[in-house]
């Protein structure tokens, strides 16, 4: 095989993979990955807030959109004890997380 034809190849699954809608983080992976951030973690709490935004998908949502203003209602209320207690990047963090989780959970329809 030419070296053309398997970068074509090569390619052309690439291009299929990014088109293909992800799976669903488990339980348990969406929980995992949540609580550890990337960096030094200054923050006591990430058990804690990584429970708040498993229990977004607790409810059934009409569509990816309304997951992620769940998302958002916990990340970004300005109430947020969590926010004042050196965890406003695991908010942001988690916050992310939740929206792709919401992502995942309801791909968009073609």
């Amino acid at each position: 095989m030419s070296r053309r034809a398997l970068l074509a190849a090569a390619l052309a699954l690439g291009l299929l993979a990014a088109c293909t809608p992800q799976k669903p983080y488990s339980d348990s992976v969406f929980f995992g990955t949540c609580i550890m951030p990337f960096g030094p973690d200054p923050c006591d709490s990430d058990m804690d807030i990584c429970r708040s935004f498993q229990t977004v998908f607790e409810v059934a949502y009409p569509d990816a959109r309304a997951c992620s203003a769940a998302c958002d209602r916990i990340a970004l209320d300005p109430g947020n004890v969590y926010a004042a207690r050196n965890c406003g990047y695991m908010l942001l963090h988690g916050g992310n997380l939740c929206s792709q989780q919401c992502e995942r959970l309801y791909p968009k329809q073609k």
